[in-house]
């Protein structure tokens, strides 16, 4: 939710008035407040300003579907205790969400996305952070802090951003140095203990030199109870350091220096909790007596995560053309362990189907990079030549990971009894360009193109106690990627779009305990047609599309079913369409409402693509055709066929609305914001069963507060989850009717002071 803010930019002002900003998704809005004179009902919507296509344009005039969220907006969503997975439905078709907890966010865009929590994923979705792709799952563990705007593109962005970019992007950028002073300062205090600081500050330094810093330090305490040790809280803890320091260079008109020097280190007594049997045989949801915060696991937890990254971005000015270097590496290393199944053991076949109790055997793992390295490079040519624009580049990509998978005993969870690592290095180049051209002051066309060659090389290596054979795997591809788009204003205030584009993600390999299994490259093939639409004079806004898009050789994972591993598929296809808005309206002076829609419909066209059925015990219950059975080293496992399913973790339809009420006074004001968010049913699975989905949810935030009238101090109280409503979010399907759950309910208080 977003505060009423007077620091911010402010527009269309008339005089004898006092202006006050609020920024709501995709825009900045000016309010007046009581003053000397002032005119009534002028307040109205800021134009928005993206960089979707590598270059700052109104969003009227982009030919796609783009969605930005401004930094304050993040404030609020991120203020209690919350991390990136926050953002999910807070623009239309974004879902996001983790098997392990704080890290390794899964981006979903129109329904496509990688529910694989291996951490050599590739994902239909980019995460690109200040210029730079983050390639690999855990980078985008992140936290965020001192941001100035997130944008969210969706479609095929195969021709600027590249690989594994089909679904879309998630573009990230943070607030860079300035020659003037400004930071802030805040604190917060909440639920289950939960501390939270940030700090940034900026100014010039030297003479066209300016710098800034942020930092970020968030902890919580254990919360949950884990009965096997006793009474006492065990799990729910960690703690997050994040740091960034920026050196801006100015030194003439015609040239622009930033290097950038960041880093995030995580810790914690539980990656993510599971718990046994939270599910019930014939029904989903959690069952009756299920209580979040106890759990029964017998094994060791924990996690660890260190991350170095630096960036140099260098910009001339060469008469009508720019010439830009961009430069990214980032190292890191991370081990996460934790009881995958969620229970205590138990011999008992009257224990099966128990809430928190395990059968047979037991489940403990850990997995992390034990080395990651990822080196970017890209060179671009642009230039606005009267009616025409162009640019053309270049891009490397290097990444190199030592994957460590380590199994332990249930009887002594301290000891590894396996090992397997995997060696896996990708090497990725392309050439691309882009034009648009711009028939009149009405009419613009736009074209792109982008040829990548990618190789993949994977080699597993068993360690003690492994059972696996050693093994390598090598994959490559050469590939186009196109896409074509016109803009046509048919006045100031509307314009309309449309889209035809393609993308791919590049051949991927994997290597999970020593079975490994490779994909060929996804392409996926994409039309959309959009309005973009301001009404009443300023005060509202209302954008929408609809799509549809095929998906060929459609990179798929069946997680689990006879173990604890991984599998890729390739389906023959798969086909998606939908449709998103988004609606913005200033009702008052004082009133601001924001609310979006989409509904994304998915279904895999693969007459005979199998996948295994939960191998769980107790088993659930399948919707799906039975293919068959085959033996496998863990036993006889049954496969269904998969053909016309949804797509897993999508959601068909994300909802969301926010209201911002703000009472001025004499000296400041009072605010009021709350904002709801509704996610559907989905599966958590390629396979249909009746208990694991994930649940649809309404989940409710509010923000109450007093901002001062200098606008510099902020106290707040803030709710999230405010009904405190519990829901399985995911799951594994080869132990038992094994849960995950959101957060409960979060109540704190924060502090800001701006300067």
């Amino acid at each position: 939710m977003h505060l009423w803010r007077i620091d911010m930019r402010c527009f269309k002002p008339t005089t004898n008035e006092i202006w006050l900003p609020a920024v709501l998704i995709t825009a900045a809005i000016c309010v007046p407040l009581p003053g000397a004179a002032q005119a009534q009902g002028t307040a109205v919507l800021d134009e928005i300003i993206v960089t979707a296509q590598k270059r700052e344009q109104s969003l009227q005039d982009v030919p796609a579907s783009v969605s930005a969220i401004s930094g304050d907006s993040i404030n609020d969503y991120l203020g209690s205790g919350e991390n990136i997975r926050a953002l999910a439905g807070r623009v239309p078709s974004l879902q996001v969400e983790s098997s392990n907890g704080r890290t390794q966010p899964r981006f979903y865009l129109r329904g496509l996305g990688n529910p694989d929590f291996d951490v050599n994923a590739n994902q239909p979705v980019a995460m690109v952070f200040d210029e730079i792709s983050l390639e690999n799952n855990v980078l985008r563990s992140l936290p965020l802090f001192d941001i100035k705007r997130i944008e969210v593109v969706k479609g095929p962005q195969g021709t600027l951003f590249g690989r594994n970019t089909n679904a879309g992007i998630v573009k990230i950028d943070s607030v860079r140095p300035s020659f003037e002073r400004n930071g802030y300062a805040r604190v917060g205090y909440g639920s289950r203990d939960t501390i939270m600081f940030e700090f940034a500050a900026g100014n010039q330094i030297s003479e066209g030199v300016a710098a800034r810093i942020s930092l970020k330090y968030q902890e919580r305490d254990d919360w949950i109870d884990n009965t096997v040790n006793g009474p006492g809280d065990d799990f729910g803890a960690y703690d997050e350091f994040a740091y960034r320091l920026q050196f801006l260079f100015e030194p003439s008109d015609t040239f622009t220096g930033l290097v950038k020097l960041h880093g995030f280190s995580q810790g914690g007594s539980h990656p993510q909790l599971f718990y046994a049997n939270a599910i019930e045989v014939g029904s989903a949801g959690v069952r009756p007596g299920f209580d979040e915060e106890i759990a029964t696991n017998d094994g060791g937890s924990s996690m660890d995560l260190d991350h170095f990254g630096a960036a140099v971005n260098l910009e001339w000015h060469i008469g009508d053309r720019t010439f830009t270097s961009i430069t990214g590496y980032d190292t890191l290393e991370n081990f996460q362990r934790a009881d995958v199944d969620g229970g205590l053991l138990s011999s008992d076949l009257a224990d099966i189907g128990k809430l928190g109790i395990q059968v047979f055997f037991n489940v403990e793992t850990g997995d992390g990079l034990d080395d990651h390295y990822q080196f970017t490079q890209e060179f671009r040519l642009s230039s606005q030549l009267d009616r025409l624009f162009y640019q053309v580049g270049l891009y490397y990509f290097n990444e190199e990971i030592d994957v460590r998978t380590v199994n332990y005993d249930s009887g002594t969870p301290s000891l590894p009894v396996g090992q397997d690592n995997a060696i896996q290095q990708t090497t990725s180049a392309a050439i691309f360009g882009q034009v648009e051209y711009s028939v009149n002051d009405a009419f613009a066309v736009t074209v792109g193109l982008r040829y990548s060659s990618e190789d993949k090389d994977l080699e597993t290596i068993p360690g003690p106690g492994s059972f696996a054979p050693p093994a390598t795997i090598a994959v490559d591809d050469d590939f186009f990627n196109w896409d074509i788009a016109f803009t046509y204003h048919t006045s100031d205030e509307w314009s309309w779009f449309g889209r035809i584009a393609n993308g791919s993600r590049g051949p991927v390999t994997l290597g999970r305990f020593g079975f490994t299994s490779s994909a060929e490259t996804e392409t996926s093939t994409s039309v959309e047609f959009g309005f973009k639409g301001t009404l009443l004079g300023g005060r509202a806004r209302w954008n929408g599309a609809v799509y549809a898009f095929q998906n060929d050789d459609q990179q798929l994972i069946a997680t689990g079913g006879a173990a604890n591993i991984n599998q890729l598929l390739n389906a023959d296809r798969v086909n998606g369409s939908g449709f998103e808005t988004d609606f913005e309206i200033l009702v008052t002076d004082n009133l601001l409402l924001m609310t979006n829609l989409s509904y994304n419909n998915t279904e895999i066209d693969d007459p005979m693509l199998r996948d295994d059925l939960c191998g769980s015990t107790p088993s659930c219950t399948g919707l799906d055709p039975v293919a068959g059975t085959r033996m496998t080293f863990f036993g006889l496992v049954t496969e269904v066929f998969i053909d016309g399913n949804p797509l897993p973790r999508t959601p068909e339809w994300l909802f969301n609305f926010m209201l911002q009420y703000t009472v001025p006074l004499e000296d400041g004001s009072l605010y009021f914001n709350t904002d709801w968010n509704y996610r559907s049913e989905s599966n958590i699975f390629l396979h249909e069963s009746i208990e694991f989905v994930a649940d649809e949810r309404w989940l409710g935030g509010i923000r109450v507060g007093y901002r001062n009238g200098e606008e510099n101090m902020d106290f707040a109280i803030v709710g999230r989850n405010i009904t405190n409503e519990i829901v399985i979010d995911g799951a594994i399907n080869f132990a038992n009717l094994m849960g995950i759950v959101n957060e409960p309910a979060f109540w704190g208080v924060e502090f800001r002071y701006s300067f």
